[in-house]
């Protein structure tokens, strides 16, 4: 287990899933919300959490009611928040959110109204205690210092840089980092049409550092300090459910095999293939959960349309219910109070109005998307998770 201070924004996302994404001037309605702490870094160290790693984020909060929940999210995340610097005036970032369901793809409207980490904050932490420094390539204004700082006072801890996109000046601090990884929106902006060109460039400025671009569905470009610029493709995913976040959850995955003494290849390749899993699920949550399990939750002939089945999996319970042909499943989680839903007696099933019941409090949920039609959470959902299927019908978790 290694001890990484990450350094960089932390948000509060605002998300909304929906249908389908909406035209210009189109009402639409959301079927799921859900709010919880984002921004690159922390879903980063949030991901090196699950991994086994002790991780404490350094970034700034306003004095708003926002940043209550953003505080008590990343306490929830395990990341330690002793470095976050407060600022009196200025509002708590945030990130509005739409995911759409049909292809599992998201667009994002940032709001900041808040100054990043000041240097003199930065250079009172005793950078020394970390056994690897993250930073996001942004705070300009600052990060100079701070990179320098790092590279003075660390003797053997590698230091990262995520680069996503273009700012006046990020080109100095390339060669500062042992690690690089570029975003294909950095790439582009640059005027690059693959990871292969931006690498190579790249290589020109800096003779030491690991170097990565990542390219969405077009795969990874790569290359150690003076070596060749190396390809690989993207692990395919069928359906895509949710890619929010999946390029934090591959800078973690990284990150956290070349800790564990892993070639630059290997970890790329173990990267490639802990983004491809976070983009099969919703959320971050439970994301090192094996998918497709030697043992099945369940088989489709122990369910019904009239009564739920509740399975354990892991540390989750998770409700069956069958819809139709198809077969629902849900985190067995009231979004009123966060309890399970049999908490106090077995959950109540209307199999005519297609609807279970919270034996708490008495919240209605639909059978088919999981939404709270009435009771004391009314249009709020339960968490979907994601099943599979196969050919004797024995279910499992995964796409």
């Amino acid at each position: 287990m290694a001890k990484i201070l990450g350094i960089g924004n932390a948000v509060l996302d605002i998300i909304h899933t929906v249908p389908h994404y909406p035209h210009e001037d189109e009402e639409i309605r959301a079927f799921k919300k859900s709010i919880t702490s984002g921004g690159n870094v922390n879903n980063s160290l949030y991901v090196l959490n699950q991994l086994g790693h002790n991780t404490a984020i350094c970034s700034t909060v306003a004095a708003d009611s926002e940043a209550k929940l953003l505080l008590a999210d990343l306490k929830k995340r395990n990341i330690s928040t002793a470095y976050v610097q407060k600022f009196i005036q200025g509002c708590t970032p945030s990130s509005s959110v739409t995911l759409n369901a049909q292809s599992g793809h998201r667009s994002i409207v940032h709001y900041r109204d808040l100054p990043e980490v000041t240097f003199d904050y930065f250079a009172k932490i005793e950078i020394e205690e970390y056994d690897w420094l993250h930073f996001e390539g942004r705070n300009l204004g600052n990060l100079p210092g701070m990179l320098n700082i790092a590279k003075t006072f660390l003797t053997n801890q590698p230091i990262s840089l995520e680069v996503e996109k273009p700012r006046d000046g990020i080109e100095a601090m390339i060669p500062l980092a042992n690690l690089v990884i570029f975003s294909h929106h950095y790439a582009q902006a640059k005027g690059f049409n693959d990871g292969h060109a931006l690498l190579s460039e790249i290589q020109k400025i800096t003779t030491h550092s690991n170097l990565v671009c990542t390219w969405g569905d077009q795969g990874v470009w790569y290359a150690s300090p003076n070596g060749e610029v190396h390809h690989i493709l993207a692990e395919a995913v069928n359906p895509v459910v949710d890619t929010l976040g999946a390029g934090d959850t591959f800078n973690a995955g990284l990150i956290h095999s070349l800790i564990e003494g892993h070639s630059l290849t290997e970890s790329v390749n173990r990267a490639n293939k802990l983004a491809a899993q976070k983009c099969r699920q919703y959320g971050l949550d439970n994301l090192m959960e094996v998918k497709h399990a030697d043992k099945p939750l369940a088989n489709i002939k122990q369910l019904s349309n009239a009564k739920t089945l509740t399975v354990n999996s892991g540390t989750r319970s998770v409700i069956l219910i069958k819809h139709g042909d198809s077969v629902k499943a849900y985190l067995n989680n009231c979004p009123h109070q966060n309890v399970p839903l049999n908490e106090a007696y077995k959950i109540d099933v209307n199999p005519f109005e297609k609807t279970m019941k919270c034996s708490v409090h008495d919240a209605f949920f639909n059978i088919e998307d999981g939404l709270c039609i009435e009771g004391p959470c009314w249009n709020e959902a339960l968490e979907t998770i994601d099943i599979h299927i196969d050919d004797k019908g024995n279910i499992f978790l995964g796409s």
